[in-house]
């Protein structure tokens, strides 16, 4: 069964997009200047648009990183020590 976007499910769609970003706000704001540049006419045409486009899609693809382990305080270290020799300390 198909499933229809209601303006509910819309607003979940993109609650879920800005929580994985790590600059939700920035990326709003670039892309609402994207889309009132595109209407604003200028005198060189597409170049703002573009360098705004591709500030909006690299804004977009930053993301947070991603959690631990449940219940882990700090990342874990790995240990680079060959087995035959004894850590420093």
């Amino acid at each position: 069964m198909a499933e229809t976007f209601t303006g509910e499910n819309r607003r979940g769609l993109i609650r879920d997009f800005a929580a994985r970003l790590k600059h939700p706000q920035l990326f709003f704001l670039a892309a609402s200047v994207f889309v009132i540049d595109l209407f604003v006419p200028d005198l060189i045409p597409f170049v703002d648009e573009i360098l705004l486009g591709l500030l909006t899609v690299f804004l977009g693809r930053l993301r947070r990183p991603e959690p631990g382990p449940a219940g882990a305080a700090e990342p874990r270290v790995k240990n680079v020590t060959p087995p035959d020799q004894e850590p420093r300390r």
